[in-house]
This record gives C-alpha cells, sequence and structure tokens, in this order.
C-alpha cells in the first residue's frame, strides 16, 4: 500500500478552511464548543458495575450496583436512576475502580468508599465504606 493512500483511509482531524468553507467549518466548531459547555458532566468514573459522574456544579451522581456501597449514599441499594451522592458540591474528580470509588475534593483531599477487602481504599484496614471516607495524608 503507498503512503498516499494510507494516508486518504486515516481519519483526518485537521480543519480545511478552503476558499468558501472557512465561515461553514468556523461555525460548526463554535456550534460544538458551545455545546460541550452545556453539558452539565465534567468527569464520569465508571467501575464494574457502577457509574459516577462529576457534574459541572461539583456535585456528585451515581448508579448502578451499590452491594459494598461503591456509591456512597450510606446503604447497600443499588439504584437504577441516578441519584445525588450526599449534600456537598466541591468535588474535583472521580475515579471508579471494581467495587469502590475515589474522589478528590475543591481544598485537594482524597475520599475513599465502597469494597476494601484488600485495603484499596487507603484507610489503614479491610473494612468496606458505604459512604465517603477521608484518606489520611
Amino acid at each position: 500500500m503507498t503512503e498516499a493512500s494510507e494516508e486518504s483511509r486515516r481519519p483526518s482531524l485537521r480543519c480545511s478552511m478552503g476558499a468558501g468553507r472557512a465561515a461553514g467549518s468556523a461555525k460548526r466548531v463554535a456550534e460544538s464548543e458551545a455545546a460541550v459547555l452545556e453539558r452539565p458532566f465534567v468527569n464520569v468514573g465508571v467501575g464494574r458495575l457502577h457509574v459516577l459522574a462529576l457534574k459541572r456544579d461539583g456535585s456528585l451522581e451515581g448508579r448502578g450496583s451499590n452491594s459494598s456501597g461503591q456509591l456512597g449514599l450510606g446503604d447497600g441499594n443499588h439504584r437504577a436512576r441516578p441519584t445525588r451522592i450526599g449534600g456537598d458540591s466541591d468535588w474535583t474528580a472521580v475515579v471508579a475502580g471494581f467495587g469502590h470509588t475515589l474522589a478528590v475534593r475543591r481544598d485537594g483531599t482524597l475520599w475513599a468508599w465502597g469494597l476494601n477487602y484488600n485495603g484499596q481504599l487507603g484507610l489503614g484496614d479491610a473494612k468496606d465504606r458505604s459512604g465517603p471516607t477521608r484518606v489520611p495524608s
């Protein structure tokens, strides 16, 4: 296969701003950026059977399996619909593991909850947590 034909098969991320197309291309880019800014979610953490979403306002929502408290709702009940986790709105990042969740607050503190059979929450023990628990630094 020649270099030219291989190049033509790859998707291009380059913007072609040729004569007569500049206004249309710029408009599409502006519309795409506006659509992203309107979305309420800024980060998503996906575990084995649970999902957490960080909203633009700093709040967290969870859904899915909660058998080990990985949604951080204080119980073991599964959620089929998005459910707000606590009343705080100062979360800046969230990640999810197999059955646990870690999140960072605006002040830089790390919080963990869920399955902890190997001490993966970093709390010095192997006890599951059903709600956000601050990880010692």
